[in-house]
């Protein structure tokens, strides 16, 4: 709660509470410059951290334990990066643009942001990004008129048969929408749908 209540005053509030680790390809430089919002690491990715990694990635608070201590990185608890890093709102540092596929039309910095509707993303660290968004055309098509989440488990309760016939719909719809942007994209029209965020 005393996270929640600093991150309504200011974002960089949560650096007292929680610090940002990124583990990666130590081959590359990882894709964002130097990240000084918030306490951060870089961790080399190897074999012997990937598991734990992925793991402490999923783990959602009061739904799954974090991770404790993965192997190379600083001594500490894991958990899912979101809770920083919701919509990865990050000062992205590549040549080109960024290809970001994302379920909604707009970024939200940190999990905690969420029902902050002033908390979007920075605009200047959004202009190389072309995020790929379902429209609301396109929701409407899907059954319960949007994507399929954890929440469906409370919506289809002792219904498992429902839930999944739901999430196999959206999943059709979903191969369906990438093969229009694939044809988009090969047919140079993309940018005819391009949108302004």
């Amino acid at each position: 709660m005393n996270a929640i209540s600093a991150n309504m005053v200011s974002r960089r509030h949560l650096g007292r509470f929680m610090e940002r680790g990124i583990l990666h390809d130590a081959r590359l430089k990882a894709p964002v410059s130097k990240l000084i919002d918030f306490p951060s690491h870089e961790v080399a990715l190897t074999r012997d951290n990937l598991m734990p990694a992925l793991l402490a990635s999923a783990s959602i608070p009061m739904v799954m334990s974090g991770v404790r201590n993965i192997p190379g990185a600083p001594e500490g608890v894991y958990r899912d990066g979101g809770l920083l890093d919701y919509h990865l709102d990050l000062p992205y540092e590549q040549p080109g643009v960024i290809l970001y596929p994302h379920f909604t039309d707009k970024v939200v910095p940190g999990w905690f942001d969420k029902t902050l509707p002033w908390r979007r993303g920075d605009a200047t660290r959004l202009q190389d990004v072309v995020l790929v968004a379902p429209s609301k055309e396109y929701l409407e098509t899907l059954p319960d008129r949007k994507l399929p989440d954890r929440k469906d488990f409370e919506t289809y309760v002792n219904n498992d048969q429902g839930r999944e016939r739901a999430w196999r719909k959206a999943i059709a719809e979903s191969d369906r929408l990438g093969d229009e942007f694939m044809e988009l994209t090969e047919t140079g029209k993309l940018t005819e749908v391009l949108r302004p965020l």
